[in-house]
């Protein structure tokens, strides 16, 4: 690590780890100091006292693996720290806090991020990132920016982790029609035009060109579109990034022989078609798919189709941040927990589990993307994360709070308009109305 990259979990673990160094930086600064070659003299490490942190999460299933990729990095790093994971699922939060059980520290993606204010534990760490010297510029720009947006200024948490998305395919489809495979810095108009071309229905079976997870694509759009405005509170489905992204997205559809109808519309129609062999490309989340599709078929990875306009862009980021709770008592420590795993060494750890790191030094942070996952063998990593994040919607708690009602009507709107049921218009219309009177019960 540079001089630059000076954490205080590092200042801690050289006085725990490394007294030899300090003792040796002593005797070596005077040879004629009797007071620094009396042992006497040097003061001993300074002994840390035992603290157990809890970390919770609201993913049922994590715990496990939560240990084997933080917990237990987390205590061979500080031996006097013990983790503890609470997993939801037994452990409700709301059961939690009304028995008084004490959260450390809370793990969440940006897109859950309203519980932490829900339950009123969000708790402002500006002062100790200021006073333990920690470098917010070691980080990608748009993860801290984002929380900062989130905080009002402030910073409740650290980002540690990312997803995006990326362009999913069939390698074996593409050889056995005979077409060249999509590439890294592909456009709409040319992934659109690959889609067209593999396109077509042989020996029977009707293979798509194109299919997508429509929430994901909307979720990190390019536009930055949200599904509402936060400041008025009310839909944005009439405003003009909505509905650029409704175009762009609806072309998916207007592919000949790509067209979506109400039987295979749904999510979990759509993923289907790609490991069944059906669709030839997927638009899909990119940590998601990695493990998803791994033992279904011989499948590759390149980047989310860029803007034209706007090259090198990739989707949204939808970054997951640890969070030092307001009622924790260790705030200190928790914060020195947080803070190593933003550290190079641990989000190469990360990077090797084939999870996504938020440093800003992209190369650093993809050097060992996948070491350890058998299935990322050979695989174009390289591309899954882009030159620069497309400008997040996740910019407040309401846009945050929105997104499951909203992504209900803009589901309604999309399939009507691409099944031609109502013209785009008329559909995001009536639709965000209806939007309108859900919100109003929503932020009564």
């Amino acid at each position: 690590m540079g001089v630059r990259k000076k954490f205080a979990w590092l200042a801690a673990v050289l006085v725990v780890g490394c007294s030899s160094l300090i003792v040796s930086a002593c005797s070596s600064g005077s040879k004629g100091d009797p007071a620094a070659a009396d042992p006497a003299v040097s003061k001993p490490p300074e002994k840390k006292e035992p603290v157990e942190l809890v970390f919770y999460s609201q993913v049922p299933d994590y715990d496990e693996s939560f240990m084997e990729t933080f917990g237990n990095k987390i205590q061979a790093k500080f031996p006097h720290m013990t983790v503890k994971h609470l997993k939801a699922g037994s452990n409700k939060i709301d059961s939690l806090i009304t028995n008084g059980d004490t959260i450390d520290v809370m793990f969440m993606s940006i897109g859950q991020a309203d519980t932490l204010i829900q339950y009123g534990l969000q708790n402002d760490i500006s002062d100790m990132i200021s006073s333990q010297k920690f470098d917010l510029n070691r980080l990608e720009t748009t993860a801290v920016e984002l929380q900062r947006s989130f905080a009002s200024g402030g910073m409740y948490g650290l980002p540690v982790f990312t997803n995006t998305l990326g362009l999913f395919y069939n390698k074996d489809l593409f050889a056995k029609f005979g077409v060249t495979p999509p590439k890294d810095g592909m456009n709409w108009d040319e992934v659109y035009d690959l889609a067209k071309r593999m396109s077509r229905t042989d020996g029977g079976v009707q293979y798509y060109g194109l299919a997508m997870s429509s929430s994901a694509n909307f979720a990190l759009n390019q536009f930055g579109a949200s599904y509402i405005d936060p400041k008025t509170r009310k839909a944005a489905f009439t405003s003009e990034p909505f509905r650029k992204t409704m175009e762009l997205l609806a072309g998916v559809s207007n592919i000949p022989g790509n067209g979506l109808t109400a039987q295979n519309w749904a999510l979990g129609n759509q993923q289907k078609l790609f490991p069944e062999g059906k669709a030839a490309m997927f638009l899909h989340f990119v940590v998601y798919g990695l493990s998803f599709y791994k033992d279904t078929l011989n499948w590759d990875v390149v980047s989310y189709p860029q803007l034209k306009d706007k090259p090198g862009m990739g989707a949204q980021t939808y970054p997951t941040y640890f969070y030092v709770t307001k009622t924790s008592k260790h705030k200190e420590q928790a914060f020195e927990a947080i803070a190593y795993l933003t550290s190079e060494e641990f989000q190469n750890h990360l990077a090797r589990k084939g999870m996504l790191p938020v440093l800003k030094n992209r190369v650093a942070g993809m050097a060992e993307f996948g070491q350890e996952v058998p299935y990322l063998k050979d695989k174009n990593v390289k591309g899954l994360l882009p030159e620069k994040f497309a400008p997040s919607q996740f910019t407040s708690v309401d846009v945050v709070r929105s997104q499951s009602p909203g992504h209900s009507f803009f589901f309604n709107a999309y399939q009507k308009a691409v099944l031609g049921l109502e013209d785009m218009n008329t559909a995001l219309r009536s639709e965000g109305e209806k939007l309108d009177q859900k919100l109003a019960e929503l932020f009564k």
